[in-house]
């Protein structure tokens, strides 16, 4: 048994240096680096081609998007100019709206304190002065008369536009 494992081992030992040698003579014969260096260089190129054109797509969509926004930059003190001047037509509107309601409630409230000057006794022009005060400060006609308005108002800035 000894004999049979020594032919075994030496076998075994032979093929170690011959795949010893084979390795050694590859290291110093380098034909193999360079081979790899020439199949890198061939994948690199290849992977260049694939990118150049997904970096080109890219490119050409960047370019659109910013010609894109920068045609909006160029819109946008145009449409800050419109919605001042929009929201000055609507204040000055508001304003007048504010006029007409004070002033039909300042004529509301001196016909209601004529009225009540008129009458006999003091407790009686409390309450009919009251309740015409509340009525008036509930506005039933001023709601109806602000919407109606309101209404033209929305109507006129549609025109001027």
């Amino acid at each position: 048994m000894n004999s049979s494992m020594n032919a075994e081992l030496k076998k075994v030992v032979t093929r170690v240096k011959a795949a010893q040698e084979q390795l050694q003579s590859m290291l110093k014969d380098k034909t193999w680096v360079e081979d790899a260096r020439k199949y890198a260089e061939r994948q690199g190129k290849e992977v260049k081609k694939l990118l150049s054109s997904d970096v080109n797509k890219m490119r050409d969509f960047l370019e659109r998007e910013r010609k894109e926004l920068e045609k909006f930059q160029k819109q946008i003190p145009g449409e800050v100019k419109k919605f001042k001047k929009f929201v000055n037509v609507q204040k000055k509107e508001f304003e007048k709206i504010l006029v007409n309601m004070r002033s039909k409630n300042f004529a509301a409230a001196s016909k209601s304190a004529g009225k009540t000057a008129t009458q006999s006794t003091r407790s009686s022009t409390k309450k009919t002065a009251g309740a015409k005060k509340t009525a008036a400060s509930t506005g039933t006609k001023k709601k109806t008369s602000s919407k109606k308005s309101a209404t033209k108002s929305k109507s006129s800035s549609k025109s001027a536009r």
